[in-house]
């Protein structure tokens, strides 16, 4: 039974999976309902169907339903409005089983697992629970803190440099590894980036090399240098959000919202210079962004790390060495090994001629 369970119970992550246009705030589901042998109902959140994911399932599924097991990554009947009245028809339909991926409910603690109990339906939960808890570790962080979950990423050379010392960074890693660049865009609310990033290679921060949503480009500039004819924005169709402080010039702030970008004024930080980000991922938070992708440059990858702000961290380390050039991260304050950031799961693999390391840091 765990062989099928866990068989089964990955059919409903990669269904999942496929949602990855969602907001962060809002989960991936997806549920897989087999009976005797064979899938006969199935459903992910953002499929087009209307009301709960598990709602769609059970209509596909009919009257196969009874004796059957329904297989979903999270609690089911929890994503959507109307979910009393599915729970009251999954009781009807005769499901014998109900398997859960990840522990963590998405509805009022344990209320909808203890009314099916009650109601005779076993509960399986745990199933795959890594690999479910992983697909929606924004969203779960989110709920639990209304504050952005935080990816930095970067490509560097081998001998750990961001760019030449003239500057020059394109393009360090390959063409796969760019597509990767672009996913991860996907897949986040909010790409981030400071105004030396801006000024050195004025990037797009859309998605272009595959399809998907574009996310809120946010451009770090305390003293408002970033040009007029940027393409962050002369390409004015995405959203972009210029993040100053009372430092800058009012007239230059009026000038850049004339240009159809929106200036956000927050804190200085601890340090007196630059932005406080604490503040910032929490305003972030308040507007509904529940996942940023932090994307350079160095000083911005170093505070943000300095700050211990980062929940993942991805590298795509190119087989080049350099020499002297801009270091991807500089210093983070540490003065005894004991101190060094560690991570709680380590994850490499090849992409091309790349090497990529993704891991979750340790809180």
């Amino acid at each position: 039974m765990a062989n099928t369970d866990d068989r089964y119970m990955r059919q409903a992550i990669k269904l999942a999976e496929k949602g990855v246009d969602r907001p962060s705030s809002l989960p991936r589901v997806g549920v897989v309902i087999v009976a005797g042998g064979s899938v006969v109902g199935k459903a992910f959140a953002g499929d087009g169907a209307t009301g709960p994911v598990l709602k769609s399932a059970l209509h596909q599924a009919g009257e196969r339903c009874e004796g059957a097991t329904i297989y979903a990554n999270v609690e089911p009947v929890a994503d959507a409005p109307g979910d009393g009245q599915v729970i009251l028809k999954l009781i009807d339909s005769g499901v014998a089983r109900l398997v859960i991926g990840s522990k963590e409910s998405l509805s009022e603690a344990g209320s909808v697992v203890d009314r099916l109990n009650k109601a005779g339906i076993e509960i399986v939960t745990g199933v795959c629970e890594d690999q479910c808890r992983r697909l929606n570790e924004a969203y779960f962080k989110y709920e639990q803190t209304q504050v952005p979950f935080v990816t930095v990423k970067f490509a560097q050379s081998l001998d750990g440099r961001l760019a030449t010392a003239t500057g020059n960074s394109q393009w360090i890693s390959g063409p796969s590894s760019l597509r990767l660049a672009h996913r991860l865009r996907r897949e986040h609310d909010c790409v981030m980036v400071g105004i030396g990033t801006v000024l050195a290679d004025d990037p797009r921060l859309t998605v272009r090399l595959i399809d998907g949503r574009h996310p809120l480009r946010v451009v770090l500039d305390s003293h408002l240098r970033i040009p007029s004819a940027a393409r962050l924005l002369r390409e004015g169709a995405h959203r972009t959000l210029v993040a100053t402080t009372f430092r800058a010039n009012a007239g230059r702030v009026q000038e850049l919202e004339a240009l159809g970008a929106e200036v956000l004024t927050v804190p200085v930080g601890e340090s007196g210079s630059g932005i406080d980000l604490p503040e910032l991922l929490r305003t972030l938070g308040r507007r509904g962004i529940a996942s940023v992708l932090v994307e350079g440059g160095a000083g911005l990858i170093t505070s943000v790390l300095a700050g211990r702000l980062a929940d993942r961290l991805v590298v795509v380390v190119a087989p080049k060495l350099i020499g002297r050039g801009i270091e991807s991260i500089g210093d983070l304050g540490t003065t005894n090994v004991d101190e060094a950031i560690t991570f709680s799961s380590v994850e490499t693999r090849r992409l091309g001629p790349d090497t990529v390391f993704d891991a979750r840091l340790n809180s």
